[in-house]
């Protein structure tokens, strides 16, 4: 056995931990299995090669997948070449496959590597599955022959150029500063480490390169093979070929013709490939600014105009730099058309940075782009060296003034893609009921449902082009800048990024804010919804108790009774059966709210049923409080008081994040967590009981009751296999 923990504790209090629970635990001696008698066996020439697999996903999906089974490489995990082969294929940069596909049309992104999953199916000590893995467009299924043309060109490509030592290099220099200064290790990783790696390489065996040997990259090359290989097709609407009946009609199998495997083997590289180019982004020499002892312990406003304000906090002795920017329109987000075109502004961006923010990214650098919390604009978090930073940034401007002129071509793709994922959203029932509540609660909100319709039935490429000229006419942009940079140097890449966007001030930036619904008391607030999935039988409630405007203290209290009640009510339901329920707390524009969530299969009990459990749970636990609190009361705030602590010594990003919300939601409680901490020793009690029973007292209660109902197995059953046939 393995185990690895991972606390906030001195190295002397876990080690103790772990002597007291399993010193006790008597051991056979047997040595574990090895499986070295396998070493030799041509396992992986399985009947399975030489297949095109077609498979019907009942999700929107459309991936092509191109796998090989290899020998297992646990015994080079120094020189990692499948690493160093699947960093190349996977390229996202100029003269890449990746560019390629996507300057076709026939792809949105690319994905290489071994599977790695947790289950040790992909990745072990016998064999490896390395796979390709593509995110096909309509139009790239059509092509699909000359997508799979193009993935074995380039792979001639990179066996004709052999190894490349600088391209080695690179990567090596690249891991070790992400091994530095980005990795934060994940107990479940590390305890996994243990089984492949020797002690000394258990934090560094899974991701640093050591030792380069060609011969070894080469020999990974040799193996992919047209003859070896396995192709998968998952999509909406491909046409088997099989007449097979029921189940079997999601899946299709045939083997490859000869032709093609003979095409593939003497087929030469495209014109339009190259290697990776050498890494701009690649930090040397890294350099740490001078302590300042003037250092403020929060953000603090260093320059405000009518078009920008700018929050900056120093961390001198880390040489990462984060910067988050809320680019608040004019636009109001009024109507579910407003709230499609919003998202579709985000992920065209998005499309056209990849391919020249990809040598950053590999560096180490991280952005996400998303619709704001509030709807009332887009979000760009970035970080990395803040050497090269202030380059991302200008990267970003660049295309931000590019979106008017996007090709109509581009925008069907785009949007083919968002309304894919419209629909996986709203078939889980998980997300469909948080939608739900927000549609609900938020004024105005659109659920994934309304913008799947608006997507596609009322937006055209004339729509999308309006809509980015107008949203970059009039801007009002929100920015924290923390890490290693200075004060002067922060306001001078802000100004600058503004100037390149060339946009207009914002008149009014609360006018775009959005309500939240106050519920009233006394009145039955009950919503009912049938599944979208008709394949799921899974019934959900979710409750929701509003409380009112948020305050330290409340936020205190609220966050001590989840914490307190979460155990029994785990146990309550699950006595009679019920195992997946929870509590927690929502706070929507200071709107202090909590909600428990049950979910039940459709033939088990009804939702009335579920919602008199949920409130006679509250009830008694609200009577039998004091009891079950009794000498523990100190206990649980202390551990609350842990969990508020910020590990920001660490991870400078979690302090990011929270200083971030405050900056949005314009709260600026940038010390939310300290006077939290400090509010909890003031509760007592009776103060505990006081705000507890006052919240779920039938006089003052308001609640919200939604309620999504499952389809009926024997039901669901046969609509899984109506619909693999209607596909």
């Amino acid at each position: 056995m393995m185990l690895t923990i991972q606390a906030r504790l001195p190295l002397d209090t876990l080690e103790k931990y772990v002597t007291d629970s399993f010193a006790g635990i008597v051991s056979n001696w047997l040595s574990f299995d090895t499986f070295t008698e396998f070493e030799n066996e041509q396992f992986f020439d399985t009947v399975v090669s030489k297949n095109m697999y077609k498979i019907r996903s009942i999700q929107d999906i459309s991936q092509l997948h191109v796998i090989w089974v290899l020998p297992s490489i646990l015994n080079r995990y120094r020189s990692k070449p499948y690493k160093y082969i699947s960093s190349i294929i996977e390229n996202k940069g100029s003269g890449s496959l990746n560019s390629y596909l996507r300057r076709k049309m026939w792809a949105l992104d690319l994905f290489c590597g071994i599977c790695d999953n947790d289950n040790g199916f992909g990745y072990n000590s016998i064999y490896v599955l390395f796979e390709i893995t593509v995110e096909l467009s309509r139009e790239g299924q059509q092509h699909l022959s000359d997508v799979l043309d193009a993935i074995f060109s380039f792979i001639k490509l990179v066996k004709r150029a052999g190894t490349q030592e600088w391209i080695y290099n690179e990567f090596y220099k690249i891991e070790k500063n992400n091994f530095r200064f980005f990795n934060k290790h994940d107990v479940f990783d590390l305890c996994k480490s243990m089984h492949f790696y020797p002690s000394r390489d258990y934090l560094t065996g899974k991701h640093n390169y050591f030792e380069y040997i060609p011969e070894a990259i080469q020999e990974g090359l040799n193996f992919l093979t047209p003859e070896t290989v396995n192709i998968m097709n998952f999509g909406d609407d491909l046409v088997l070929d099989t007449d097979a009946p029921c189940f079997e009609a999601y899946c299709s199998i045939t083997a490859l013709p000869k032709e093609r495997i003979e095409y593939w083997k003497s087929i030469e590289p495209l014109s339009d490939f190259n290697l990776p180019l050498f890494n701009a982004f690649l930090i040397d020499n890294i350099s740490l600014l001078p302590v300042s002892a003037e250092t403020s312990k929060y953000p603090v406003k260093v320059y405000h105009n009518q078009l920008v304000e700018i929050w900056y906090r120093p961390k001198f002795y880390w040489p990462m730099c984060h910067i988050n920017l809320h680019i608040v329109c004019s636009l109001k987000i009024e109507t579910p058309k407003d709230a499609a075109l919003l998202d579709m502004y985000c992920n065209v961006l998005k499309y056209l940075l990849i391919e020249e923010l990809h040598p950053a990214v590999t560096a180490g650098f991280d952005y996400d782009i998303d619709v704001s919390e509030e709807a009332i604009g887009i979000t760009i978090q970035m970080s990395g060296f803040g050497q090269k930073l202030p380059i991302f940034l200008m990267v970003i401007a660049k295309y931000i003034v590019y979106l008017p002129s996007i090709s109509k071509d581009l925008f069907e793709v785009i949007k083919t893609q968002q309304l894919r994922t419209y629909y996986n959203k709203f078939m889980e029932t998980e997300e469909f009921i948080k939608n739900v509540k927000l549609w609900i609660l938020k004024k105005p909100y659109y659920t994934y449902v309304h913008k799947y319709e608006s997507l596609y039935k009322y937006i055209n490429f004339e729509d999308f082009q309006g809509f980015v000229k107008s949203f970059n006419n009039f801007l009002f942009i929100q920015c924290l800048v923390q890490g290693n940079i200075t004060k002067d140097y922060t306001i001078k890449i802000i100004l600058s990024f503004i100037r390149q966007i060339n946009c207009l001030h914002l008149k009014n930036i609360m006018q775009q804010f959005i309500t939240v619904e106050i519920i009233p008391k006394y009145k039955s607030n009950y919503y009912k919804l049938k599944n979208i999935n008709r394949t799921c039988v899974d019934s959900v409630v979710t409750n929701y108790y509003q409380i009112g405007v948020a305050t330290i203290e409340s936020s205190a209290l609220i966050d001590l009774i989840l914490m307190i009640m979460k155990l029994p009510l785990i146990n309550k339901f699950r006595t009679i059966g019920i195992s997946n329920v929870s509590c927690d707390r929502t706070d929507i524009n200071k709107i202090l709210a909590f909600s428990i969530t049950v979910y039940i299969q459709e033939n088990k009990y009804t939702f009335e049923y579920v919602d008199y459990l949920i409130q006679d749970f509250l009830n008694s636990f609200c009577v039998k409080l004091p009891q079950f609190l009794e000498g523990k009361l100190d206990h649980f705030k202390e551990m609350l008081r842990i969990l508020k602590q910020p590990d920001d010594a660490e991870i400078l990003k979690n302090e990011v994040n929270r200083n971030w919300s405050e900056i949005t939601m314009q709260q600026y409680i940038f010390h939310r967590y300290e006077s939290e901490a400090l509010a909890l020793e003031d509760i007592n009690m009776y103060k505990l009981m006081t705000f507890f029973k006052k919240y779920i007292d039938q006089s003052q209660l308001k609640k919200l009751h939604i309620c999504v109902k499952g389809t009926p197995k024997e039901i669901a059953l046969s609509k899984q296999i109506i619909f693999l046939f209607e596909l």
